[in-house]
């Protein structure tokens, strides 16, 4: 990025920063909920009608719908990381993301997208509309479905002061997460009272794109998104069991079917049309710059998953290859006969969280002993089973849990690198197994179960340290990220170095004092 771009972007950042307001995030929230129906249907309505539009914008920003926003925000970093698509381009001559070498544009984008796109919205949303109003409530929730992502790309962000001071200080990721649980209770409370007092009631029926303003199911994916969370923090917060037991037990519960699911879709009523960006990112007719990962082939093929082609088409042989991600003369396998596409199409829609994520992060909690309402096992199983039937293959699910598969070597047939399969875990139960096998069982099934969100399953990687996937072919690094332990989060931005400097050294403290991409974040301690 050029001085002059760096310049408009910090100027962008500090108008943003002087013109939000005076209302902070913390102190907009009310400790009061307010119950009387027609304050919140009637009187509030009227607002709601009159920002509405803000929390559609939010929305369409949760996974960006611009087709380059959304490749390095989404793809190049998340899917590549995860170990589902493998680059079939040499970006900025090999050294790019993928290899580990950071460009500015690379480690730009998501910051932009989640401060200058997203965020802006949300800063009118909560200046313009009371704490207590249900669009208020969901609009929490959202940001908090938009801005883990962002805390969990780069660590420590500026959070609770965004829009508020400037310059913008930084908060510690445990300061950023403290304020997504806080938010989350606040909005889940506001909700389930609007609910109690006016059920069915679509108050944000001309904007909600996601729930068609459903409220309790609203209110389930904010438990969900919450038990998300807590997992998430498990190693580094004492509070995590707790939080994630409260959000299972919670009386509207949580996500538990494919019905419920968030999803950004078209919506006739609404009159909008969801075009999914990632179609344009591998379509030959488009950039054609994506394939299956090796990772994904080896883990598919060898269990034999009944997803595989509901997932990916096969390559010119019949058969299904991926390609080893991280390569720094990519541009070579381009258009390749002998690399599977996905099967995304323009119209797919696209899923903010799955039910199968739920069960297995409930099944996770059993195995840990917390109260999810459950047995690991039998809570895995459910798991599995419901991502079979979100993808139509559900009559194949008791014999995939049966199954003693293993993943298969990966047979190089485009690239000659051959690779010893990464791992022995099978999709059935062992009872008999450790509870780190166990861990392993479960957080493979959810890589597959939540496919395609790269973001969610690259800091799953990070914090488990499963699936167990491949190393780039290519790490340009310079020794800054470890082959072996992979990338581990973006770097700052040049643009915050340029316009935010003091605060982002700052920020650095808490990272250790390093800045780069084998810096762990706070909740990565695996």
């Amino acid at each position: 990025m050029n001085t002059m771009k760096q310049k408009l972007l910090s100027t962008i950042y500090t108008a943003m920063g002087l013109c939000i307001g005076t209302c902070s995030l913390t102190s907009c929230m009310s400790d009061d909920i307010n119950i009387d129906p027609d304050k919140i249907l009637e009187k509030e309505l009227n607002k709601d009608n009159l920002w509405g539009t803000y929390l559609t914008t939010m929305q369409r920003h949760v996974a960006p719908e611009n087709q380059n926003d959304f490749q390095l925000t989404e793809d190049l970093v998340g899917n590549m990381y995860a170990g589902y698509y493998a680059g079939t381009q040499s970006w900025e001559g090999g050294a790019n993301g993928t290899t580990y070498a950071f460009p500015d544009a690379w480690i730009n984008r998501p910051f932009k997208v989640a401060y200058v796109d997203f965020l802006s919205s949300w800063n009118v949303l909560r200046q313009k509309t009371d704490s207590t109003t249900i669009l208020f409530a969901v609009g929490e929730v959202v940001k908090v479905a938009a801005m883990h992502k962002t805390t969990d790309i780069y660590g420590p962000i500026p959070y609770t002061k965004f829009g508020l001071e400037s310059p913008v200080p930084y908060d510690s990721q445990e300061t950023v997460y403290k304020a997504f649980f806080k938010e989350l209770d606040h909005a889940i409370g506001i909700m389930t009272a609007f609910d109690k007092v006016n059920k069915g009631a679509k108050p944000l029926e001309k904007f909600d794109l996601i729930y068609n303003s459903d409220i309790p199911k609203w209110i389930k994916f904010a438990n969900s998104l919450k038990l998300r969370l807590a997992m998430r923090v498990s190693k580094v917060m004492p509070e995590a069991k707790q939080l994630a037991e409260a959000a299972v037990n919670n009386e509207y519960g949580v996500i538990e079917t494919n019905d419920e699911n968030p999803v950004m879709k078209s919506n006739s009523a609404l009159s909008f049309t969801y075009f999914n960006p990632f179609y344009n990112l591998y379509s030959e007719e488009g950039y054609n710059e994506d394939r299956m990962g090796a990772s994904m082939e080896v883990y598919l093929v060898g269990y034999e998953d009944p997803r595989l082609p509901v997932f990916f088409k096969p390559a010119a042989d019949g058969q299904y290859h991926g390609l080893q991600n991280g390569h720094k003369d990519g541009k070579r396998y381009m258009g390749h006969r002998m690399l599977s596409q996905p099967t995304i199409t323009q119209a797919t829609p696209y899923l903010w969280m799955n039910a199968a994520e739920v069960w297995l992060l409930r099944a996770e909690g059993a195995l840990y002993k917390w109260q999810m309402k459950g047995e690991a096992k039998d809570l895995y199983a459910k798991g599995v089973t419901v991502s079979m039937e979100q993808h139509g293959v559900g009559k194949d699910a008791e014999a995939y849990l049966e199954s003693d598969k293993t993943p298969i070597a990966y047979r190089g047939r485009v690239d000659w690198r051959s690779l010893p399969a990464p791992s022995t875990i099978t999709p059935a139960w062992d009872g008999g197994a450790t509870e780190e096998e166990n861990l392993e069982r479960i957080i493979t099934q959810k890589w597959i179960a939540i496919y395609p969100l790269g973001q969610e399953a690259w800091s799953e990687f990070r914090r488990t340290g499963y699936p167990r996937l491949f190393p780039v072919a290519d790490n340009l690094s310079g020794g800054k990220v470890s082959t072996t332990e992979q990338v581990r989060r973006l770097p700052f931005p040049e643009s915050e170095y340029t316009g935010n400097k003091a605060e982002v050294e700052k920020a650095i403290k808490l990272l250790d004092g390093e800045d780069t991409g084998g810096t762990r974040v706070w909740w990565n301690k695996k």
